[in-house]
């Protein structure tokens, strides 16, 4: 596993899976947009991201998911690099 990738690659895969998981179209995701405030996501589908922010990256985030904390692309990619750096120290 890559150890060293670009929080930009990361907030891609982030907008890719939205769009997958929602209606929304992955260019027109504001990265400071809240996942449910803003863009309308339900839990369900947040829950499913941090899944598949796991399997792509290869981190647990069990322990950082907090459905009641506000959430977007940039938050979650910060979350996500910040693992990966944390699990290969």
């Amino acid at each position: 596993m890559e150890n060293h990738i670009e929080i930009e690659e990361i907030k891609k895969t982030i907008r890719s899976v939205i769009a997958d998981l929602t209606e929304l179209e992955a260019d027109s995701i504001d990265d400071n947009a809240l996942f449910t405030e803003e863009l309308g996501i339900s839990s369900i589908t947040i829950v499913q991201i941090f899944l598949s922010c796991q399997d792509e990256y290869d981190v647990v985030l069990a322990n950082e998911m907090n459905l009641a904390e506000p959430l977007s692309v940039n938050l979650m990619a910060e979350l996500v690099q910040s693992k990966m750096r944390a699990e290969c120290e």
